[in-house]
């Protein structure tokens, strides 16, 4: 590996890349966990993936196109139906902060297991060129994580806390 002074050896990347290896693992194993306990976990992991997302380190980038990504179209769908079918009834909901509302007569529904599943892929993404260990690679990732972040899985992030606590509480007063 490069010099560790870099941007992408910084001690908030070094953390960030820790919490997101485990929520990558996670999401991979959710298919074989009880839908109560995936609640939980998701309740627990999305802020603090917002959190260390929310404290990287800006960079510039020096050269495009080197980083690739690692998620598949198939691995993805794959991903979203096993969580969609393990959601179930509970993996749909209204977001009031919906960009496109303004645009629509009615409400438009969004889901728990797609939201993760973004999350999952740009993460899954920034840790696979991480683990390669050249620094252009990284920070090139680097930079497209904190650009995906202002525009998408960050407000994915903040959005879908919502929806999974409501369900947290709902499934345990079910109980």
């Amino acid at each position: 590996m490069e010099d560790f002074q870099t941007t992408g050896y910084q001690k908030e990347v070094i953390e960030f890349v820790a919490v997101a290896k485990e929520y990558c693992d996670f999401v991979e194993t959710i298919p074989t966990m009880e839908r109560l306990d995936v609640f939980l976990r998701l309740q627990k992991f999305i802020p603090l993936i917002y959190l260390k997302g929310s404290m990287l380190p800006t960079v510039e980038i020096q050269a495009d196109g080197l980083a690739e990504d690692m998620v598949t179209e198939e691995t993805y769908n794959y991903l979203y139906g096993e969580l969609h079918k393990l959601f179930g009834e509970y993996d749909e909901y209204l977001e009031v902060f919906d960009d496109h509302l303004q645009y629509e007569e009615r409400p438009v529904p969004h889901s728990i297991a797609e939201k993760t599943c973004d999350i999952y892929q740009d993460l899954k993404n920034f840790t696979e060129a991480f683990r390669c260990g050249i620094r252009e690679v990284i920070e090139e990732s680097l930079w497209k994580l904190n650009d995906n972040f202002e525009l998408y899985w960050g407000k994915a992030s903040a959005e879908v806390l919502r929806a999974i606590h409501h369900v947290v509480y709902a499934l345990k007063n079910d109980l």
